[in-house]
Parts: C-alpha cells; structure tokens; sequence
C-alpha cells in the first residue's frame, strides 16, 4: 500500500511493505529516501511547522528592490514611490500565512515526518498496527532460558508501549515467577493476544 502527501514543494511518500516501511521525501531542498522496519519507529511525536523558504527569500528580494526604488523615486520628489514596497510585503504576508502542520517521528534511520492531510490519521493508524504486530513478533513470546528479570522487564518495556494490556502483563509475570520457582513447566499462552 502506497500512500503521498503533498504540500507546496513538499512531497512525502509511504510505501508500507510487508516487513519494513520505505519512506521517501522530495522537497525544495532536495530528497532523500531509506527503508525501515515497523518496530523501529518511535511512536513520541513531536509537532514542528514549516513554511515556505522561497516566499522568505523573494520577500527579501522584492524588499531590497523595493528600498532602491523607493529612495530613487522619493528623491526625485514622487512621494508614489513607496508602492514599491509593496510587493516584498505581500511576500512577507504571504510566507507568515502558508505553513504547513508536520508530525514527526524518531526511527533508527532518520525523521520521518507525516503532512496534517487527510491522510495523516490513516498514516498513523497503520504504522502504529504494523510496529503493534512486529514488535509482538519479535519480542513477544517468553525466553524461559533468559534471565527472568530480564524477561519481566523486556514484557514491562511490551506494557510501557501499549502492546500489551496490565492484565497480560500480570499472567505473563506470574508465569515467569511460577517457571522460575519450577512449580510450572510451561507456559499456556506464549503470545499475547493481538489487539
């Protein structure tokens, strides 16, 4: 599934893949693009908005052309001239209005930054479930042969995230005490249920 968002010069791509996410973003400054998985994205959001560079830099410009007109006209006694500072002040305005909404998100490879569109619920839900299955698929069973703090603290860090509920983490807590105490030989519910 292949989901874009477009903002002025700014173009982000998600390809989500079965494993992994390949993002992608092209912009007035250039683009760049890596593939990740899912249980490598950080899900702390942090909002930030952009604005676009080009109106700025024609703002300055046409204010600095406009400055020069303004003084040559006015010394020669045409008080009109002051409408030469109207276009870098339309710009100024302009470039204070357009913003653009971004959400982004820490992963091991980069930022990955999400557009305010109609598509940024549907963009966050699916990385969210994805990094939600993949995480469980990594971390999700019990290691009977690891240290059995480290297996309670590895299913705390599951719980801290939101992958598993306080109930599950209390039958697979009670599970690794019982095992350790020998009084269990097995665990009957390896994988948390999906939620």
């Amino acid at each position: 599934m292949i989901i874009t968002q477009r903002s002025y010069s700014t173009t982000i791509t998600f390809d989500f893949e079965q494993d992994a996410l390949t993002y992608s973003r092209a912009d007035a400054y250039g683009s760049h693009s890596f593939q990740l998985p899912y249980g490598s994205i950080g899900m702390d959001p942090r909002m930030t908005t952009e604005r676009n560079g080009t109106l700025f830099n024609g703002a300055i410009l046409l204010t600095a052309w406009g400055l020069a007109q303004a003084a040559y006209t006015m010394i020669g006694g045409d008080l009109l001239g002051a409408i030469f500072l109207t276009p870098g002040a339309m710009c100024f305005l302009l470039h204070a209005a357009l913003s653009t909404s971004i959400t982004s998100l820490s992963s091991d490879e980069g930022e990955i930054s999400l557009l305010h569109d109609k598509n940024f619920d549907r963009i966050m839900t699916e990385i969210r479930e994805r990094r939600k299955v993949q995480l469980l698929d990594w971390y999700g069973n019990i290691n009977f042969a690891n240290d059995p703090e480290e297996e309670i603290q590895k299913f705390e860090w599951l719980h801290s995230q939101r992958l598993i509920t306080t109930d599950q983490l209390q039958r697979i807590v009670t599970t690794i005490r019982n095992a350790d105490s020998g009084e269990q030989d097995r665990f009957e519910d390896p994988l948390p249920p999906h939620q």
